[in-house]
């Protein structure tokens, strides 16, 4: 027993962020005798059950330390990067972990909606959201604000995202030695043919769709100018949104934010003679300054909405197996199901796990999660939440046959984050109705495909192959030969024929919106104003707006119905079973195996954003070794 109350006390240190000093704190206070007692004080450590209602006291009194009758400020510190979808991994049950975009917003909605709640406040920090997130949550605060509720911002130093987001804040406050850096909208591709010629590498790709451009990293040294035709259409698009939402939110002249742009990096007082910031304070005098805006010492309140964890017995070691099997009561509400489709598509299961540092979208996964929700007689609709550059192009026909079998059965609807591109569009395309986030991109309906043919850099290096094949095409996949003329009329019909499904798959939807696929078609990409405008999405609008309008179309009110996520966090209980039940559907099984581009930990020593990138260029390039066709976008784009 003595050894469980040890490893539970060091679950209990690990999870709770507590220190060994801490827990002999803990220890020492609650043995000490009572000044009435006449016995020796005991030196009986805590039980973990002891402990835990010990740390639970101390978290409760150091997010308030005031008194309950005191003005309530709903909290939100966005100090690590907001997530698209939740982690596919808990250990103990089926709740979410961490703070995804639509759980930031629905507590923010909550935070709306109670007369408790007198002012909302938002620690931000430079790196923490994407281009579109920072938009949905402008668009949030400003609801906030404009339904009386006061919203204020705090950040030691903004970068555009997290500026973006506070645009939507009644008071920007920031520290005083800190700077406001919005340098605007630039995209750098990288070219990597000279460096394959110096090797002795030889790119041998075709595209279909002359604006397609993903396969120009490796055959050009420089742009196309259909290429740069759209990435200079892009830029402006996103920059254009950038300076008029800052103008239009803080009442300041287009020219003069343009100003500030071209200036990049604005010092706080300069910040705030401007108008781009109206307090300039510290992090711990925020307390102060709302105080004195609402006439009282306030109650800050840290865990505002966050959804309450299931207490346990942790003084118990059967507790803790329970724990480990526990499922969370089942709602009788309807329910609205939320699919995410985050990262590069891949065929079969999707490559995230315990231990891996980036996300994909394998097909199996997708059609598993599709499936559940199509069987669920709760769920009433299905939104497929997407942000991703493409990929494979039988996965993504794949995904697409899947969701337009549950479309028979149930209302399908379409949220884009980011990016919907290539064969994330072709996704996109599966939803009865498309809403897009106002900066996502969008498009890049085109193929292509090719190899990477090694002869000269073997020469160079003193390699040599023979090859002994029977079939004329037998070597049509050879690292060793380029294509001849043949092979490349065979793999340009290839290619022909998956372009001419990707745009067949759109329009089976899109007819009556798209008036000239060949238009919007050809591998161009759009942001979403441009997008709308051409019928490839319906509406500019972020998740929470899909999930009303799905719940409005059927007929659910809100707080009648529930958001689930399909499919639910896998948990540690899940993992052991499903490793000894050798029948399990393998589509359905959670892989917590290292992905193939988190090799030796490299990417976990990276950005976020660069790891993302990195990440997507190496799955990409990974799908090429396997097939000679994949839908992807041209650019990685990351916005600082």
């Amino acid at each position: 027993m003595k050894r469980w109350t040890v490893f539970l006390v060091s679950l209990v240190i690990g999870f709770s962020g507590w220190t060994l000093a801490d827990v002999v704190s803990v220890s020492v206070s609650s043995t000490q005798p009572d000044a009435a007692a006449t016995t020796q004080p005991s030196n009986k450590f805590p039980t973990p059950a002891e402990l835990m209602a010990k740390i639970k006291s101390a978290e409760k009194k150091d997010a308030s330390g005031d008194d309950d009758d005191s003005p309530k400020v709903a909290y939100f510190d966005l100090s690590t990067p907001v997530m698209e979808k939740p982690a596919d991994f808990n250990w103990f049950s089926q709740q979410e972990t961490g703070l995804t975009l639509r759980v930031l917003v629905d507590r923010l909605e909550k935070a709306r909606q109670d007369d408790d709640v007198k002012a909302v406040l938002l620690r931000l920090e430079e790196g923490t959201l994407n281009l579109s997130q920072a938009m949905e949550l402008r668009d949030e605060l400003t609801a906030l604000r404009n339904g009386g509720k006061p919203v204020y911002v705090y950040a030691d130093s903004f970068d555009t995202t997290s500026y973006i987001a506070a645009c939507g804040a009644s008071q920007i406050c920031m520290l005083e030695g800190g700077e406001i850096m919005v340098p605007g909208i630039g995209f750098e591709t990288m070219f990597a043919k000279g460096l394959l010629d110096k090797v002795g590498v030889k790119a041998d790709f075709v595209q279909i769709g002359e604006y397609k451009g993903a396969d120009e990293e490796f055959t050009r040294t420089g742009a196309s100018d259909e290429l740069k035709g759209e990435l200079n259409k892009l830029a402006d698009s996103l920059y254009g949104q950038i300076v008029s939402t800052i103008a239009d939110s803080r009442k300041i002249p287009v020219d003069q934010v343009k100003s500030m742009v071209d200036d990049s990096l604005i010092p706080a007082d300069e910040a705030k003679s401007s108008g781009l910031v109206d307090v300039l304070v510290d992090a711990g005098g925020m307390r102060d300054l709302l105080s004195s805006k609402l006439g009282a010492k306030i109650s800050l309140v840290s865990d505002y909405g966050a959804e309450q964890k299931d207490n346990v017995d942790l003084s118990s070691p059967f507790a803790f197996f329970a724990m480990l099997a526990h499922k969370p009561a089942e709602s009788d509400k309807p329910g609205i199901a939320v699919v995410y489709a985050e990262g590069v598509i891949v065929d079969g299961p999707s490559d995230s796990g315990l231990f891996s540092q980036t996300n994909n979208i394998g097909s199996d996964t997708m059609r598993d999660a599709l499936r559940q929700a199509e069987k669920d007689s709760k769920i009433k609709a299905v939104v497929i939440r997407i942000d991703s550059p493409g990929g494979s192009a039988l996965a993504s026909e794949a995904m697409w046959q899947a969701a337009r079998r549950v479309a028979k059965v149930k209302p399908v609807y379409i949220s884009v984050g980011s990016m919907a591109a290539s064969g994330g569009y072709y996704l996109a395309s599966a939803g009865d109705y498309i809403f897009a986030d106002p900066t996502a991109i969008v498009g890049s309906i085109g193929v292509v495909g090719g190899k990477f043919v090694f002869t000269d850099l073997f020469n160079k290096i003193g390699l040599s192959t023979e090859s002994f094949i029977r079939g004329k095409n037998a070597d049509l996949f050879s690292t060793s030969t380029e294509w001849d003329d043949q092979q490349r009329q065979q793999i340009t019909r290839w290619m022909k024929k998956t372009y001419d499904q990707f745009t067949s798959r759109v329009m089976t939807t899109r007819k009556g919106k798209i008036t000239d696929i060949d238009a919007v078609a050809r591998g161009r990409i759009f942001s979403a104003d441009q997008a709308k405008s051409h019928g490839m999405v319906d509406r500019i609008g972020g998740i929470q707006d899909t999930i009303a309008y799905a719940a409005d179309q059927c007929s659910l009110k809100a707080g009648d119905y529930d958001v689930r996520v399909f499919p639910p966090a896998k948990t540690l209980s899940d993992l052991i079973n499903a490793s000894s039940d050798s029948d399990d559907d393998s589509s359905s099984r959670f892989n917590p195996h290292l992905a193939p581009s988190d090799a030796f930990g490299l990417l976990s020593l990276m950005d976020a954003s660069t790891r993302s990138a990195l990440g997507t260029e190496l799955t990409e390039l990974s799908l090429l070794q396997k097939m000679p066709v994949i839908l992807a976008s041209p650019v990685i784009f990351v916005v600082k």
